[in-house]
């Protein structure tokens, strides 16, 4: 907006938002990215008309741009137990537990990444696992298979013998502090150096979700 010479946000109109698009999209950004952007910025501006810096949205008629639809593909079993083999390995025999536990359930409850790290101790129950202000602000409870239950017994013996055995969350970084979202995708990341993945998988936290999906729907469910 400053290199188009507007000082003022009450001065921004649906022309300046369309010229944004076109910016956005000569820097190489993509339909989805660019949509995310678009929210971010409409709820900024609902806010300021809301609080009487401006009188009306200039976004409130802009178009979201049509996204193409990408087909995403699952890890298969190979990958899978190439995935868990090289996360178990680490000089720290609790940081590789970490990883696979934290791979684990991802893969076999079908969490997000940061419903994964935001887990505190105090939700993980005898059969089941408590889900807090997860996406929509809703809570949920996922069941645990008992191979799950016994990783994740590995691990919470493991940290208990550190001093960050405190900690009310349960996954830990290596200084002791809550886990991240960057620290789930870097150790993906690293992970997929050494794998033999195929080319049209991406692999990130969310692929572990669909292969969720697709181990549910290949074992029978709805």
């Amino acid at each position: 907006f400053e290199s188009q010479g507007i000082k003022y946000i009450d001065t921004i109109t649906k022309q300046d938002i369309k010229k944004l698009i076109i910016w956005l999209q000569n820097e190489g950004l993509q339909a989805s990215t660019i949509n995310s952007i678009l929210t971010r910025v409409k709820k900024l501006f609902d806010f300021m008309v809301e609080e009487c810096y401006m009188n009306e949205n200039p976004c409130e008629k802009i178009k979201r741009l049509k996204q193409q639809k990408k087909v995403i593909y699952p890890l298969n079993d190979n990958e899978i137990k190439q995935m868990l083999s090289i996360a178990r390995q680490n000089r720290s025999k609790e940081i590789g537990q970490r990883n696979v536990t934290m791979l684990s359930l991802m893969l076999e409850c079908g969490l997000r990444i940061n419903e994964v790290m935001s887990l505190k101790t105090e939700d993980i129950l005898e059969n089941q696992i408590l889900i807090r202000n997860a996406k929509g602000n809703k809570d949920r409870a996922v069941a645990i298979t008992p191979i799950l239950k016994r990783e994740m017994r590995k691990y919470k013996r493991l940290k208990d013998k550190t001093r960050y055995r405190e900690c009310e969350y349960f996954f830990i970084s290596q200084r002791g502090g809550k886990g991240t979202t960057k620290i789930g995708i870097e150790i993906m990341q690293e992970i997929k150096k050494q794998m033999d993945v195929r080319s049209v998988v991406r692999f990130s936290p969310h692929t572990l979700r669909h292969t969720y999906a697709h181990m549910q729907m290949r074992n029978g469910m709805d």
